[in-house]
């Protein structure tokens, strides 16, 4: 009798280990809501544009912000009574290191201290963007070439799959209107990419020596600064050309 207990209770905890495990197991098993979402043909054709529109804006922000940065920068000495000299040469000294070093009067406030930095921390990540230009325009040269082969791969794919789905008697109502609008809206799609591609390409082309002008743009506007005497200044606005007028540096 007593040994049959002894079994049963063997038995039992057991049972009672293998359970535990079995709900740790449980606890710990990868979810589903983590899955990478995949995206069909049709969305993959339609982000090409935006995904080439995001580089090549990314790449002129930097040359559209040199003006922006000098009239910051420009406006700092008169703002906080710091000379003009002082101003010039701590940015001639960011541009040309790559390393930022506020050098104020002791009586200066933190506020003044704060612009001052965070302007010089503005022209210097401004001026590694445009050094950067070449690398990156070389990268977005190749996602062109690769969105170039890629569209109408997925034309293709989309045209197909949506023709079998609209002629099939056994799909639903919902696919089939869904087949639909692929086959009436791929050729746009595919013109609004190869439209891209070209605008994208005719924008990547001028941007190497807009970079160029820019940073000796830059490196004008500091000359005379490093000497701190006063009188050399970072170069305010522009003069407008005349209105509605924009150009870049």
């Amino acid at each position: 009798m007593r040994s049959s207990h002894l079994v049963v209770s063997a038995f039992l905890a057991i049972a009672v280990v293998t359970g535990c495990g079995g709900s740790r197991q449980g606890a710990n098993a990868p979810t589903t809501s983590s899955a990478k979402v995949e995206l069909s043909a049709m969305e993959e054709l339609k982000a090409i544009p935006k995904d080439l529109d995001a580089e090549a804006a990314a790449l002129t922000k930097p040359i559209d912000d040199v003006q922006s940065v000098l009239d910051q920068l420009a406006n700092l000495p008169k703002k906080h009574g710091i000379t003009a000299g002082d101003m010039s040469a701590m940015a001639k000294a960011t541009f040309e290191k790559g390393t930022v070093e506020v050098k104020l009067d002791a009586k200066a406030s933190a506020e003044a201290k704060a612009e001052v930095e965070a302007a010089l921390n503005r022209l210097k990540d401004t001026v590694v963007a445009l050094k950067a230009t070449p690398d990156r325009v070389a990268s977005l040269t190749t996602k062109i070439a690769s969105a170039t082969a890629k569209a109408p791969v997925l034309a293709t794919k989309i045209t197909s799959s949506a023709t079998i789905t609209a002629s099939n008697p056994m799909a639903s109502a919902d696919a089939k209107a869904h087949a639909k609008a692929d086959l009436e809206g791929v050729k746009q799609a595919q013109a609004d990419v190869q439209k891209s591609i070209g605008d994208t390409q005719a924008k990547v082309t001028g941007i190497p020596a807009l970079a160029t002008t820019a940073l000796a743009k830059l490196s004008a506007s500091f000359v005379g600064g490093a000497s701190g005497g006063g009188k050399s200044a970072v170069k305010g606005p522009a003069p407008k050309t005349g209105p509605g007028t924009r150009s870049r540096p």
